[in-house]
């Protein structure tokens, strides 16, 4: 009995000594792009990001080559060109940067 109690009585204490953490807000995170808006054909493949951030778009070609657009934001279309490596579009995405 005697362990079973002070096993007890450590364990209250332990909870008695944990200091309280208070609730601290998130620190503020710039606005990053909202909805984006993406665009393929057969040799291209596009994005556009609402938003302040920057993003790109890239493309994997037929050749295996890799492509990519130029870096936008604002909602201005970033576009990456399969045709300029002599290929058409196999896949495409964009990039948050």
């Amino acid at each position: 009995m005697r362990l079973k109690t002070a096993a007890a009585a450590l364990a209250a204490s332990a909870v008695l000594t944990v200091p309280a953490v208070a609730a601290t807000p998130a620190a503020a995170t710039p606005a990053g792009p909202a909805a984006c808006s993406t665009y393929s054909n057969y040799v291209s493949y596009g994005a556009s990001c609402g938003g302040t951030g920057s993003y790109y778009a890239w493309a994997i070609c037929q050749n295996n080559k890799y492509v990519s657009g130029p870096v936008r934001s604002g909602g201005v279309w970033s576009y990456a060109y399969c045709s300029n490596v002599g290929s058409t579009l196999r896949s495409g995405g964009y990039t948050l940067v």
